[in-house]
C-alpha cells in the first residue's frame, strides 16, 4: 500500500521563467506555490503519495495509495514545498471510494481526515463538468514525486505542464507538454484555470512506467455529488453528538473529540461532566469528560454485528454468543492483551477472545493435535490470511510498489 507522488509535474501553462531549473525527464520545476498540494508520509517519514487539501480537515488522494480504515494512523500529511515530518499532521480517517477497482483503477479516489485544522487554505474543486471540450487544454500537474522512474528525489513539490488528449466517464488521459507525473505523484493535483481562478479538476492515478508517454487522472466532477460532498457533510462542524464517532474537535457539538483509551484508531465526542449521570448511559464521567467504559465501540472485545463494526475488520460470530470484535493471532506468540486468549475459533483459525485469565499464550492448555507441525501450519495460514493477492503497480505512480495492505478476516 503505498503511494504515488506526482513526479515533477506541471508548473503552469507557459514557458519556464528564466533561471528556473528544469527537472530531467518530466521537465518540471520546483513549485514553492500551490500550498494546498501536500505530501503523504509513511511511518518512516518518506513520501508515499501526494494529495490536495479540499477542506480545512480533508485531503483527497488516490485510493490505490491503499490508506483505509485499518492503516491510516501509519501516515501523516506534510505541508510546505519540501516534505518533512516536522509539523506534519496526523490522520483520523481514510475513506477510499466504495467503487474503487484496483484492477482497472476506476474511481481511484480516497478522502483523508486530519486531526488538526490544516495550516493552509483549501483548494476549490472545479465546478465544471469535464467533457470533450477539455481535450487539447493544458494544465499544471503538481506533486511530490520523483523526476524519473528510478530517481531517488521525491519530497519536493514540483509542477509541470501536461495536455489533455482524451476524456472518458471517470477520468482523463494526458500527454506531457512537456511534463507528466511519475513515482510518488499518485494522488497529486491537476490544476486548471477557470475564470482566472486555479481549481482542482483531477487527481493523479497512473501512467506509463517510463513517465514519458501518458498519465491518467481521476475526474472529480463525477465523484463530487456522490462521494466527496456526502463525506464532507458527514464530518461537518457540529455534526456529531456526545458518544458518536468523531475525527476532530470541531465536529462535536458539546465537547472535545477524545481518543478512546483502549483503541487509538477511534475517537468519540465527549462533553463536560461531574458525575456519571451527566453522561449518556453507555458512558462514564472521567476527568476530561464523558468516556466509554471499556471496551469502546469498535475496540477489541466490543459487541459487533459484522466486520465493519470493528477497527480490526474482524467480528467473531458464534451460535449462542453475541458478536465480539477480535483480531487474528499466532498461538505461540503474544499477540493478545491481558484478559484475552489466543483461541482456536475453527480449523486452523486463531483469534483473540476474552478469557478467564490474562495473556495470549496457551500455557497450561492442551496443545491442538499435531504439536509444532500444527502451529507451523497455523502460522502459514495466518500469513496467507493477512495477505491479499499482490497487485502489480507497474503502471501506477507509487513510490514503493507493494501488495495492498491486508485486511483481517
Amino acid at each position: 500500500m503505498r503511494r504515488l507522488a506526482l513526479v515533477a509535474l506541471v508548473a503552469g501553462c507557459g514557458a519556464a521563467e528564466p533561471g528556473v531549473a528544469r527537472a530531467p525527464i518530466t521537465n518540471g520545476a520546483a513549485d514553492p506555490g500551490d500550498p494546498a498540494v501536500v505530501a503523504l508520509l509513511d511511518a518512516s517519514g518518506s513520501v508515499a503519495c501526494s494529495g490536495t487539501l479540499i477542506a480545512p480537515h480533508t485531503v483527497i488522494t488516490a485510493a490505490h495509495c491503499m490508506l483505509d480504515g485499518n492503516d491510516f494512523d501509519q501516515f501523516q500529511v506534510a505541508f510546505g514545498a519540501s516534505a518533512s515530518p516536522m509539523g506534519a499532521l496526523a490522520l483520523t480517517d481514510a475513506r477510499p471510494h466504495p467503487m474503487f477497482d484496483p484492477a482497472t483503477f476506476a474511481h481511484d479516489l480516497c478522502l483523508l481526515t486530519l486531526r488538526q485544522v490544516a495550516p493552509v487554505a483549501p483548494m476549490a474543486i472545479d465546478p465544471r463538468a469535464v467533457d470533450q471540450s477539455f481535450v487539447g487544454v493544458s494544465f499544471s500537474a503538481v506533486g511530490f514525486g520523483s523526476t524519473a522512474p528510478q530517481a531517488l528525489d521525491t519530497g519536493t513539490r514540483r509542477s509541470g505542464t501536461a495536455k489533455v488528449i482524451a476524456v472518458d466517464a471517470g477520468g482523463f488521459t494526458v500527454a506531457p507538454a512537456p511534463s507528466q507525473p511519475c513515482a510518488g505523484d499518485s494522488g497529486g493535483a491537476a490544476l486548471f484555470q477557470n475564470g482566472g481562478a486555479t481549481v482542482l479538476t483531477g487527481v493523479i492515478s497512473h501512467g506509463d512506467t517510463g513517465c514519458s508517454d501518458h498519465a491518467v487522472f481521476s475526474r472529480l466532477d463525477v465523484a463530487e455529488a456522490s462521494f466527496i460532498q456526502p463525506y464532507l457533510d458527514s464530518i461537518a462542524g457540529g455534526s456529531a453528538q456526545t458518544g458518536e464517532r468523531c475525527y476532530f474537535d470541531e465536529q462535536c457539538r458539546a465537547g472535545p473529540c477524545l481518543q478512546a483509551l483502549d483503541e487509538p484508531k477511534r475517537f468519540y465526542c465527549a462533553q463536560p461532566c461531574k458525575q456519571d449521570r451527566d453522561c449518556p448511559p453507555a458512558m462514564t464521567c472521567a476527568a476530561d469528560g464523558c468516556r466509554y467504559r471499556a471496551p469502546s465501540p469498535g475496540a477489541l472485545g466490543a459487541t459487533c454485528a459484522g466486520d465493519a463494526d470493528c477497527v480490526s475488520g474482524a467480528c467473531w460470530l458464534a451460535p449462542g454468543h453475541a458478536g465480539a470484535c477480535t483480531r487474528s493471532c499466532i498461538p505461540t506468540g503474544q499477540d493478545c492483551p491481558a484478559g484475552y486468549a489466543c483461541t482456536n475459533t475453527g480449523g486452523i483459525a486463531f483469534d483473540c477472545l476474552r478469557a478467564p485469565s490474562s495473556g495470549c499464550a496457551l500455557g497450561g492448555s492442551p496443545a491442538p493435535p499435531g504439536g509444532l507441525a500444527f502451529f507451523a501450519l497455523a502460522l502459514a495460514w495466518l500469513v496467507a490470511r493477512r495477505l491479499r493477492a499482490v497487485i502489480s503497480w507497474n503502471d501506477a505512480y507509487t513510490n514503493r510498489p507493494r501488495a495492498p495492505r491486508p485486511r483481517l478476516r
